[in-house]
Order: structure tokens, then sequence, then C-alpha cells
């Protein structure tokens, strides 16, 4: 089965998203060269290699479709499907980057805040927290959830592509990539150390589990706002470190929306819902993070397609004139 000639071909990622990785680049050198801050760039050469290969792959598979009167469908989505990869590999890395670099910023800790709202909404943090660890299987299939979601995201968006769903893959990039940099400005403004820490006055009872769950990202975030200590930053081992709005929730929002009336629709509402149960315990979220989260993704789908729907008429009057 093949395609009617598409030339040229649409560009998965769109170029104002290009524009804004080479932006926040720029800015994240920029910070680098005037900080304290330094990147072990041990790591860097794979990255870059990486980088390169999947580059070189959808370039040159793009200019073999161009000049092609009938791409084969399995050849355009797989083109589709490079691309994408291509564009994640780097937006990942500065993402990462600049929330760890934009924590060094001196906002007092949020979480005396981000506490009494909870409580000004009667949200019971600490019996939901209490409940999930009276259940060991469910908070470990929570953990796997929240745990996943950087691989599950490439499996959502791989997906959408396989299935021809390119549209959709198109407003998962867009929306992710613009949810992402809104939650890692805001969180910059509303550190945070974890509900667990605020919220459980004797840590002793996780002795016997070795580890306090949602309070893996402590030791980055403590180190960033400590201006006397050296601060090298592992490209290779960036957690995210946003806590109002949770990111996570916002994430599993916008893989329901662009997962919408398919049927991957089912199993995105599940892990989803899954994942986005897993924040307050395993990602140290207080509960009203997870409603910023979900009003953040809400507010980026709704003002992404309605720029869309508003651009269609403008980019079909140009198709049609050339």
């Amino acid at each position: 089965m093949q395609y009617p000639p598409v030339q040229p071909i649409e560009p998965l990622v769109r170029c104002s998203s290009y524009i804004t990785i080479l932006a926040l680049t720029a800015l994240n050198v920029a910070i680098l060269a005037f900080s304290r801050a330094e990147l072990l760039t041990s790591t860097l050469p794979m990255f870059v290699a990486q980088g390169i290969i999947l580059l070189v792959i959808f370039v040159t598979m793009r200019r073999l479709l161009n000049k092609t009167a009938r791409a084969a469908i399995s050849l355009l989505r797989l083109h589709y499907a490079v691309e994408g990869l291509f564009f994640l590999h780097i937006a990942w890395l500065n993402l990462r980057l600049l929330n760890h670099l934009s924590m060094m910023l001196p906002f007092p800790y949020a979480d005396t805040l981000l506490a009494g709202w909870d409580q000004a909404l009667h949200l019971d943090w600490l019996s939901y927290f209490n409940a999930v660890l009276s259940l060991p299987q469910v908070f470990h299939v929570l953990d796997v959830a929240y745990t996943s979601l950087t691989l599950l995201s490439v499996v959502v968006l791989l997906l959408l592509v396989s299935c021809g769903y390119i549209a959709r893959a198109r407003e998962f990039i867009d929306t992710f990539f613009v949810t992402a940099m809104i939650c890692i400005l805001v969180g910059a403004a509303f550190p945070a150390k974890a509900a667990v820490l605020t919220l459980i006055p004797d840590l002793s009872i996780f002795a016997q589990m070795g580890w306090i769950p949602g309070s893996y990202h402590i030791a980055y975030l403590e180190e960033l706002r400590d201006p006397s200590a050296p601060l090298v930053l592992n490209p290779a081992n960036l957690p995210g470190l946003a806590t109002f709005p949770s990111f996570h929730t916002a994430s599993g929002i916008l893989i329901i929306s662009a997962c919408r009336k398919t049927w991957l629709s089912a199993p995105a509402w599940i892990y989803a819902t899954v994942m986005i149960s897993a924040t307050p315990v395993l990602g140290g979220h207080y509960i009203v993070d997870l409603i910023a989260g979900v009003l953040v993704a809400v507010l980026v789908v709704t003002l992404l397609r309605r720029v869309n729907r508003e651009s269609a008429p403008t980019a079909q009057l140009q198709h049609a004139v050339a």
C-alpha cells in the first residue's frame, strides 16, 4: 500500500520548537559559563554521537521521500519516528539541565505553603500516603508506573506514529514540550523538599524499607541550593526536581489527550491514572501539585489546539497558491 504523492514532506516537529531548543541550549550554556555549575563532559560524546546518527537518518530519509512520487507508508512513518526520537533526544537533555540550573535560584522552600494549600482544600495527603504504604503490591505497581514515564512517553510517540496518527504525535510533542517548560519555570519559584519530609515527623518508620519514598531528589536539590558546595551536573543523571506543578501529572493528561478516540485511549487512561496516583507517594508531591499539573496540561492543550485551528486555513491557502 502506498501514499499518494507527498511533496514536500511536512515535518513532525514544528520549526518553532527547534528554534526554542536552540534558544534553550544557549541559555543553558550561558548559565553554565557564568555560574558555579559545571557539566560532566565525559558522557557528552556519546550523547552527541547518538543525536548526529538520528539527525543524519531522518534528514536523509526526508530527502529521499521528497524525491519519491509515491512514498511507502512504512518508510514515511519510520521517518517520522526517527525525527520524533531526535527531537526528544535533544529536548530532554536541555529541559533537564534547565530544571536543575533554575533550582539554583534562591527562592525559599515552599513546603509550608504547599502543605497549607492542601489543608485549606481539605486534601489529606497523610491518609493517602499511609493507605498506599499499607498495600505493598499496590505500592510496587505505583513505583513501576511512576519511574517509567520517560520510557512510556517515547512508546506513546512511537505508537502514535506507527499507527498513522501523525497529527496526534505532533500535538503530543508540542504540548509535552510547552508543558515541560512551564512546569520547570514555575517550579523554580516553588522549590520544595518533599511532602514526606514535611508531614511525617518520624522518618524512622522507613528504616526497614531502606529508603524514604518520594525523597530521591533531595540530595540533588540541596546541592544545587548550597552556594558553597561544588556543583558538577551529570547529563546522564538529572532527575526531575519541579514540585509545583507536578510534571508527572501533567504528562499523564497529555498522554490521555494525544491518545483520545483511538485504540490507545483505554491503555493511556489506565497508565496515566496509575502513574498520577503514584505522584504523592513516589514523587514527593503535595496533592495541590497534582491539581496544578492538571490545570497546566489542560490549558496548554486547549491553547495549542486553538492556535493550530486558527492557523490551519492560512496553511491551506498557502498550499493552494503554491
